[in-house]
């Protein structure tokens, strides 16, 4: 986590503050009082037309009414996304979705929680002396429980007290206590024991809970989060009042022939009208819970004489699903950019600051939520917190009635469509119009909402203009925010995550092996500027198959970028990029009876740093990599069809970023095999990345060696005759014949065995690497804050600060110890310190003592005429490597 400091002080309850204030006749006042109590109760998915006040002839909500009566109700406002994470992220960041990066709902193992760099909106006012609490669903981040590497609790971003949040995934109806689900092992609560007894019911024990933080908290200021579950589905209200409300009117059909709860009850279907589409007994039942608890925290301030000192913010997070609930007349539902998506109720009321029975037409996003909260609290947002919204503060006291709206935002890129049918869009607001892009298929929709609420008129076709102006706007602002758009899949469909890091402060994934090269700070993953030797930063133990991997990247002064995707220590898929092209490779991996080969490619002139993303899919013997749609690479090789248990990205030379990594399984979809004639079609009308002559043969040379071997008996006869005569060389002239890389191996075997059966050779090692440690200790006697950075960018740091002591005489005796300790290991024990150039220079001298011999000379002649016989026969099935090879080395027979 990150250690900002958060005051725990409390400004005493009778702080003073100066407002402005309408009264009963409209003029203004200004008073003296404490600092408002500040209560948002959120629903959870509540449909447009679901509450009395906004129109339901069949749900009964008389206290929402009431705060209605007492407030004023906007129409025209909007949540930030049309689904729960991004707009609850929003509430507490002021900042659009798109800013603050949580753009989707989180899945439960999500490595991508809200970040503790973030200044929340209950920071602010813990700061300013207010006490804190939330009730109820946080979603923020992902869950333990599911395998989420970090689990950022409401504690992190500024709640004092946190009761009644999840700790595993939500939504399947789980409403009773003990709040289990069918037959998962755990409640999915933090509520272990019941209070309003042993059928306790979830809504029901969130409104107590509110009222005894009021209770608590009477004598100071504070700031309540409720934050419902309900009635978000699987629907399941309280069964007394679903019994009222199926007397009331005949539930309607069900929108689903299946239904959990009912399948435990012992009925088949729906009979219990949990998935009802209209009059749907356990949605009224729920909202009446919901309303029961409004009705209970205004009479508990009327009780306290504190009504007057709060205001109380009532609201959604998103539109309601369009198979349970109401969205009527609004156009579609959740996950949708449509009206039935993202307006919600919005009900605001302070008794004697908030003139009552009012109704404001005002354009409202809930970025403007935590402005306006600030500014009713008294206090200032700090100046590291941007913030995207405006207080509408005058706007709920109808002082401004007249307000010039500025144009409202959405970004909500999907892979595929949501479930409830929501697709991957941007949409911007401006005054009556309103214009919807879709991300799948570059179609835009333009309504005036003034005339058409239902949008159900696209005007894009005549109204050419309007179209164009807020097109560009919402472009334009997708560039202010950053926006890294992405290419949805065209291959698979994604799965479940398996891994996925935003590189986030605090919430960095520790699966990541940092050395000196690499570092994750300011939100992205870095190889550095130190030149160092370590190319290549991994993920410990990684385990997919078929997958869709995804991250952003930018080239700074790095030649080439490679993902290295492998099995059982080999690797068998590669992505390059390169400042110019990407193409894709297939490994040597001598596990497989395959050779390397490359494949598809792309020309592509990356701008020097400038944010793209990368999509790369897997999938049984398949493999594509693509910016966009336009701009492809296709893969087919057997090796690809393998079990993937490595993962790393790899740059040579310093620098290159990273952000927003995910990994996720994935399944070819359906269409695949009509999409990839297209692909490949585009590819190859593509014109071929330039490459020099040796390069092109070489490349060439690789791919007919891989599909002859594959393909042609005659030439794997041929493979294996120079494979049996290398073989022979090794065995009998391993002084001269064993590669570099297969030295090294036998000397860390001998390294591995001094190890365990040496005490010598231990004791040297050890006391290098304690002098090699109080030289790091030494650097942090310089640099105290060493000792407190992260483990993503600790080494990195050393180094730095290395680097700036490399004349100090202090360091210099240090380095003189580490220098003494490692001479001495190398004069006991030289073999373990041979170089490479002494291995090469012992090969030559070997090859000179035995180039007389009779027997060396006969393998060598064997292993020359085998290899001979193989380049013949590639050379004669293939004309260009033919002529590629007589214009780099001189005429050859055919």
């Amino acid at each position: 986590m990150t250690n900002r400091p958060k005051s725990v002080l409390r400004l005493f309850a009778a702080t003073l503050f100066v407002f402005q204030d309408i009264s009963a006749g409209g003029a203004a006042t200004t008073e003296l009082t404490r600092r408002p109590n500040i209560i948002v109760v959120l629903a959870d998915d509540l449909g447009w037309s679901d509450l009395e006040c906004y129109g339901s002839d069949f749900n009964e909500t008389p206290h929402i009414n009431g705060l209605a009566d007492s407030g004023v109700r906007l129409t025209q406002a909007y949540a930030a996304a049309p689904v729960c994470s991004p707009y609850r992220a929003t509430l507490m960041t002021g900042q659009y979705p798109a800013r603050h990066r949580i753009l989707d709902y989180l899945r439960p193992n999500s490595g991508r929680p809200l970040s503790t760099s973030h200044v929340t909106l209950p920071e602010v006012l813990q700061q300013n002396g207010y006490a804190t609490g939330i009730i109820g669903k946080w979603h923020l981040s992902g869950y333990k429980y599911h395998g989420a590497e970090h689990d950022v609790p409401p504690s992190a971003h500024g709640f004092a007290e946190s009761i009644g949040t999840p700790l595993k995934g939500v939504g399947n109806g789980a409403n009773f206590f003990p709040y289990v689900f069918r037959s998962q092992p755990i409640s999915w609560l933090r509520f272990p024991e019941h209070r309003l007894g042993p059928n306790e019911y979830l809504t029901d024990r969130i409104n107590l809970e509110a009222v005894n933080f009021i209770k608590r908290h009477q004598d100071e200021p504070f700031f309540l989060y409720v934050s419902h579950f309900a009635p978000h589905t699987i629907l399941n209200g309280r069964p007394n009042l679903v019994q009222k409300y199926r007397k009331k009117h005949e539930p309607g059909p069900s929108t689903r022939g299946k239904c959990y709860l009912c399948e435990d009850a012992g009925h088949s279907g729906d009979l219990l009208n949990h998935w009802a589409g209209d009059h749907n007994p356990h949605l009224a039942a729920m909202l009446e819970s919901v309303d029961d608890g409004v009705g209970m925290i205004v009479s508990q301030l009327k009780k306290l004489g504190l009504q007057d000192d709060t205001l109380i913010i009532f609201t959604s997070d998103n539109g309601g699903e369009t198979n349970v609930t109401s969205n009527a007349p609004l156009r579609g539902g959740k996950s949708e950019l449509y009206e039935g998506g993202i307006r919600v109720p919005l009900i605001a009321s302070w008794t004697g600051h908030i003139p009552e029975d009012s109704v404001s037409e005002h354009i409202t996003s809930s970025v403007d939520l935590y402005p306006t909260l600030l500014e009713a609290a008294g206090a200032r947002p700090v100046e590291e917190q941007k913030l995207d919204g405006a207080s509408i503060l005058n706007i709920l006291r109808l002082q401004d009635r007249s307000p010039q709206n500025e144009p409202v935002f959405w970004h909500y890129p999907l892979d595929r469509p949501h479930f409830l049918n929501g697709r991957s869009s941007g949409a911007v607001r401006d005054g009556d119009w309103k214009l919807i892009e879709f991300y799948d298929t570059d179609d835009v929709e333009l309504y005036s909402l003034k005339d058409d609420i239902g949008e159900s008129k696209n005007l894009a076709g005549t109204h050419a203009a309007k179209t164009a102006e807020l097109h560009s706007k919402l472009i334009d602002w997708r560039k202010q925010l950053g926006v890294r758009n992405h290419d949805g899949p065209l291959m698979v469909d994604a799965r479940e995550l398996v891994f996925e890091d935003a590189f986030e402060p605090g919430t960095v994934s520790e699966r990541w092996f940092f050395q000196k090269e690499w570092s994750a700070e300011k939100g992205q993953l870095t190889r550095n500027e130190i030149a160092g030797t370590n190319k290549r930063i991994f993920i410990r133990n990684p385990r997919f198959k078929d997958a869709m991997v995804r991250f952003n990247f930018r080239f700074d002064s790095a030649k080439e970028i490679r993902v290295m995707t492998g099995s059982d220590g080999h690797y068998n898929t590669v992505v390059h990029i390169r400042p110019d092209q990407f193409f894709i490779q297939t490994a040597d991996d001598k596990s497989v009876p395959f050779f390397p080969s490359y494949q598809g490619e792309c020309v592509f002139n990356f701008e020097i740093d400038q944010w793209y993303t990368m999509t790369i899919e897997l999938a049984e013997d398949e493999c594509i990599a693509h910016i966009d749609h336009q701009h492809v690479a296709v893969a087919q090789h057997p090796i690809i069809d393998r079990e993937r248990t490595y993962f790393a990205f790899q740059v040579d030379q310093p620098s290159a970023s990273f952000d927003n990594v995910e990994i996720l399984t994935a399944k070819k979809r359906g269409d695949w095999p009509t999409v990839r004639p297209e692909l490949l079609s585009a590819q190859n009308s593509r014109p071929p990345v330039p490459r020099v002559p040796d390069e092109r043969y070489r490349m060439l040379k690789t791919n007919i060696t891989d599909r002859l071997h594959r393909a042609d008996p005659a030439f794997r006869e041929l493979v294996s005759g120079v494979t049996a005569a290398r073989a022979h060389e090794r065995e009998r002239f391993p002084e001269v014949f064993l590669t570099t890389k297969q030295v090294r191996k036998q000397i860390e075997l001998y390294r591995r065995k001094l190890l365990e059966s040496d005490p010598q050779y231990k004791q040297l090692r050890d006391m290098v690497n304690q002098r090699k440690q109080a030289v790091i200790a030494f650097l942090e006697t310089r640099n105290t804050s060493l000792k407190k950075l992260p483990s993503t960018h600790y080494k990195a740091a050393v180094e730095r600060v290395r680097q700036r002591h490399l004349t100090d005489t202090d360091y210099m005796q240090h380095m003189e110890q580490v220098a003494q300790a490692e001479q001495q290991i190398k004069d006991t024990y030289p073999r373990l310190f041979i170089t490479d150039q002494e291995i090469r220079s012992a090969q030559r001298a070997a090859r000179k003592s035995l180039s007389d011999t009779p027997e060396f000379k006969a393998a060598v002649k064997g292993t020359s005429a085998a290899v001979r016989a193989e380049r013949d026969y590639l050379l004669s099935m293939n004309a260009e490597l033919f002529k590629l090879h007589n214009q780099l080395f001189g005429p050859s027979r055919r």
